[in-house]
């Protein structure tokens, strides 16, 4: 029961025994007739006799007939005290006996009953018509007996749809109007069956009875026929529905097995999109099952988009995008040949088709968009951004709803995209916990290859020798991973695996981050000088077929890699070995060996190379990550200029450490002085300088940014007069572009090694020495107008 359905209960128990204590203190001031007792018992054994609802959690019975004759003949209390007797003993009879439906099952007729027979004795305006020596004409109780059907109708069905809906969270009137709407036709033949047996009650006999009560069981009788039809067909229907899901959710696997990189997309987005359509109000069923199966076939046409763009472990050229943007248009077509009886066809076709216009394929606009259309654009779009894709990483659900709201009204739906901002989080729990529950098919599908070496016993070669290598490999890769560089975890990685597996040459291609090439960043073996650095584009030759089905090859041609090259290596190298290196669900490159003879290697040999390249994946990934850490601690962000750490290895390498004779280096610095109120740190004039910098200098100089407000250029062969020449072009174009609307002020002042530092790794303390120990008259300055002569001290 949810909290509404508690206080639901508890407000009917509440009215339900206010009406039946009423009703109880009626009785005791009245005497006791005995044809209570024959109406009563008459209405319970009818009661007995209950067909149930289809598809609802209720039943319905023909007893109407003589608790409202007794309602006519006796009043607002006997009928009452009747009703909550029955729906008492309709309780005990269930199998279900919680207190809270014992409760309403007595509470509910009580209230019914007793404002129905309130109305009828309003309306009239007559006693209870047993007690009365003349009965009154027909034509004056017609209408009063029709309301207090109406009304009893109304109440008793209505209470009992709001009891199942806190339950089942459907909509009260839409489970009125399915399945207690057309039941009124009962409860006003009752009524009818009722005023007669009460205007003929002086004359009413055992054998009148005798004549009603087959009329009671032939409506019985006709009732539960019809319910039994009406729920042979649903049941009908039921099956038909879950064939088509069946068909439906194989057709949905395959395509889920095709593309690898989404895996389990379109279960979760199938559950995001039920749980939006629900929460927007779709209550039509048609529409929901509609929803339920274009979810799972949205994808349908990527089964015509080929295997090497679908997994593509980077961004898509153009001409790739348009390739994958047909498959909304020839996923319709293909299902088009379906007769669904849903409108699934249209959601499929147009679920990529933006609010203002701008989508793909037929640029439909607004409310031209079919709804489960706009539902499926919304919840696409967030798995897609919340799942871990090849070129990035997986977004927090906090960025991806702040992405969606941005398109709101250029690209998706605001209702929808309002209603889904506001309930994602209660999918979201709905959606992991759908997702614990992975078929038997799925995971043969999904299921990672299997491999004899991953027995520690070492069951590929059954040696202890094979097993110690693996093991050790396994340590150096997770040792070395994070705390050294690619080439060398690479070659320290290849050493040991050659001792494995015997091969010519063994090559690590690694993706190219920006290009989404393979690089053969190392390679041991013959002729390996000759491989490193080339490149193979994704899905070229024999190793980027690898990278893109993520899939090992095995013997095949090895100049299908090695063609461009051929001409400078030793053999033919006419076999290959090549697996994936994969770290998480993305590809991190491909370790590739070759030998000069065919079928050069074996299964063994293949078991070996794949249970080596899940350690080398990850491990060559956090490689690339402590490279590119280290790389980005030696640059500046702001001026994308490198910092003083850089400088200080540049001065410290071969290149620099030993200058006695020959060309002199010297660095000259450049230091913002006065940036003005408006910029107390200089950072725009700073950004300025830089960039100046950077197209005045020679060549062979190198620009660093060594401070908050400084730069300082390194010149590998220099004279003071270059220096200052140099300077005076700096600051003069930074003072000609200033535009910074207050004056500003660079100060410059060089050091030459050896005559300034003793070493050239000494040139940047000689150089701020010598600019401390200026005179304010040598320093040169630069001032947007007038310009100023530069002038600087030697």
């Amino acid at each position: 029961m949810t909290r509404f359905g508690r206080w639901y209960i508890a407000a009917v128990a509440v009215l339900g025994v206010g009406a039946l204590t009423n009703s109880l203190y009626v009785l005791t001031q009245v005497p006791f007739n005995y044809r209570w007792l024959i109406l009563w018992v008459l209405t319970w054994l009818s009661g007995s006799f209950a067909i149930r609802v289809p598809g609802v959690a209720a039943t319905i019975y023909v007893s109407e007939a003589f608790f409202f004759t007794t309602i006519l003949l006796f009043g607002p209390a006997p009928a009452t005290v009747c009703m909550a007797i029955d729906g008492l003993l309709i309780s005990i009879r269930r199998k279900h006996r919680e207190a809270y439906r014992v409760i309403f099952n007595l509470a509910e007729p009580s209230i019914s009953v007793w404002v129905a027979a309130q109305v009828f004795y309003l309306l009239s305006g007559v006693p209870p018509l047993g007690t009365l020596a003349t009965v009154p004409s027909l034509s004056t109780l017609v209408l009063p007996v029709v309301a207090m059907a109406a009304v009893y109708f109304v109440l008793n069905s209505g209470l009992t749809a709001v009891a199942v809906t806190s339950e089942t969270g459907a909509s009260p009137y839409r489970l009125w109007r399915e399945h207690f709407m057309w039941l009124s036709l009962n409860y006003f033949g009752g009524a009818s069956v009722a005023l007669l047996l009460a205007l003929n009650a002086p004359r009413l006999t055992w054998s009148g009875l005798g004549v009603v009560v087959p009329l009671i069981v032939i409506s019985w009788l006709t009732f539960k026929t019809s319910m039994d039809r009406v729920e042979d067909a649903n049941l009908h229907l039921t099956e038909l529905n879950r064939l088509y899901l069946s068909t439906v959710e194989t057709l949905a696997m395959a395509i889920d097995a095709k593309d690898q990189i989404t895996h389990g997309h379109i279960r979760r987005v199938q559950c995001y999109a039920i749980g939006l359509a629900k929460a927007i109000g779709v209550s039509d069923q048609r529409q929901i099952k509609a929803i339920e199966a274009a979810a799972l076939l949205h994808d349908m046409g990527k089964l015509a988009v080929p295997e090497h763009i679908l997994n593509k472990p980077g961004k898509l050229t153009p001409s790739e995008y348009d390739r994958i943007k047909l498959h909304a248009s020839v996923g319709a077509q293909i299902l088009s040949a379906i007769d669904f009886p849903y409108p699934v066809v249209p959601i499929v076709r147009h679920h990529h088709e933006n609010w203002d216009g701008t989508g793909y394929p037929d640029g439909l606009k607004g409310m031209d968009i079919p709804l489960g259309a706009r539902i499926m654009a919304v919840v696409d779009c967030y798995d897609a951004l919340t799942s871990d894709r090849p070129y990035r990483p997986a977004l927090s659900d906090e960025e991806a709803l702040a992405i969606i709201d941005a398109r709101r009204g250029t690209m998706y739906d605001p209702v929808v995209t309002d209603a889904f901002v506001r309930v994602h989080a209660d999918i979201d729990a709905e959606v992991t916990t759908s997702g614990d529950d992975v078929s038997a098919l799925e995971q043969l599908l999904h299921a990672q290859p299997a491999t004899a070496v991953a027995d520690a016993t070492g069951t590929a070669s059954g040696s202890r020798e094979l097993t110690d290598t693996l093991l050790a490999l396994s340590d150096l890769a997770g040792g070395m991973a994070g705390h050294t560089s690619v080439e060398d975890l690479a070659m320290a990685l290849g050493f040991r695996l050659k001792q494995t597996v015997p091969c010519d040459l063994l090559v690590f291609y690694l993706r190219d981050r920006v290009s989404d090439d393979l690089v053969a960043v190392c390679a041991s073996g013959t002729a390996a000088d000759v491989l490193k650095g080339m490149r193979l584009r994704a899905g070229e030759g024999l190793s980027g077929w690898v990278a893109i089905n993520r899939t090992t090859i095995m013997n095949s041609s090895g100049a299908l890699d090695l063609a461009e090259r051929k001409d400078l290596l030793p053999g033919p190298f006419d076999s290959a070995l090549a697996t994936p290196l994969v770290a998480g669900d993305h590809v991190v490159g491909v370790l590739s060996l070759y030998g000069e003879s065919r079928e050069a290697f074996s299964g063994e040999h293949q078991q070996v190379v794949e249970f080596a390249a899940r350690q080398i994946g990850p491990a060559l990934e956090r490689a690339l990550d402590f490279e590119q850490d280290r790389m980005a601690s030696l640059f500046d962000q702001p001026t994308g200029l490198p910092n003083e750490k850089y400088l200080e290895r540049v001065l410290a390498s071969a290149a620099y450490a030993v200058r006695t004779d020959g060309p002199k280096p010297g660095i000259l610095l450049l230091s913002v002085t006065d940036a003005g109120h408006d910029d107390p740190g200089g950072t725009d004039v700073l950004l300025r300088l830089a960039a100046t910098a950077r197209t005045a200098v020679r060549v062979t100089d190198l620009v660093f940014r060594t401070g908050d407000r400084e730069v300082m250029i390194l010149m590998a062969d220099t004279t003071p007069e270059a220096m200052t020449a140099i300077a005076g072009r700096v600051i003069e174009a930074t003072g000609d572009q200033a535009g910074f609307g207050r004056p500003v002020q660079i100060e410059a002042a060089f050091a030459l090694f050896p005559a300034h530092a003793g070493t050239a790794a000494d040139l940047p303390r000689a150089v701020r020495a010598r600019r401390a120990a200026m005179l304010p008259a040598d320093r040169l300055v630069s001032m947007p107008a007038p310009a100023m002569a530069p002038r600087l001290a030697c």
